[in-house]
């Protein structure tokens, strides 16, 4: 299966759309944006999706999270087509990471620097990650994997968690969590 790519453009277009946003997000707003993207939400559940991105009988597009079972809590979809272990070829990673790079590359054009994080550099499980927090308290992070590519935009609520996590580990140590436990 050959790995496809979302255009720069048009992941800029669906960024965007969730970005700026005032929150909290009404579910009504949330459904309407989905519709508005021309994503198909699953009869069964509306916050399930596939995207243009989802190959035909998938079930791989995105979701839509909430918190205490209520609140829109943020939204998740990918930039390519899925491609897992055992359908990679030799174009996968590079089609990846020069995707990634470009979406970057666009994404700091319009929202600025953002935090990167990049793990297992050169392995087969090479992960990066671009995170940007925006003014209406939200973020969301570009991440990459080889033969994957995702947007995970985030409620101000997550993003204040992750930030609490990143100053907590910064003061503490990354094994700050057992000191509290």
């Amino acid at each position: 299966m050959k790995m496809e790519t979302l255009p720069v453009e048009t992941a800029v277009e669906w960024i965007t759309a969730w970005t700026n946003l005032t929150w909290p997000v009404s579910w009504d707003t949330a459904f309407a944006i989905r519709d508005q993207l021309g994503w198909t939400p699953y009869s069964e559940d509306g916050m399930l999706f596939t995207t243009v991105l989802t190959p035909p009988g998938e079930k791989h597009g995105g979701y839509m999270t909430d918190r205490d079972d209520s609140e829109f809590n943020g939204v998740t979809f990918p930039l390519a087509t899925r491609i897992v272990r055992g359908m990679k070829d030799k174009l996968t990673a590079p089609t990846t990471w020069a995707a990634y790079k470009s979406y970057v590359t666009a994404l700091t054009k319009t929202f600025g620097a953002p935090r990167h994080d990049r793990r297992n550099v050169g392995a087969d499980n090479e992960h990066r990650q671009s995170t940007w927090y925006l003014e209406n308290g939200s973020s969301f992070s570009l991440t990459a994997m080889s033969g994957i590519i995702s947007v995970y935009i985030n409620s101000p609520e997550s993003t204040y968690a992750d930030l609490e996590s990143q100053r907590l580990e910064e003061k503490y140590g990354p094994d700050w969590e057992e000191l509290i436990n």
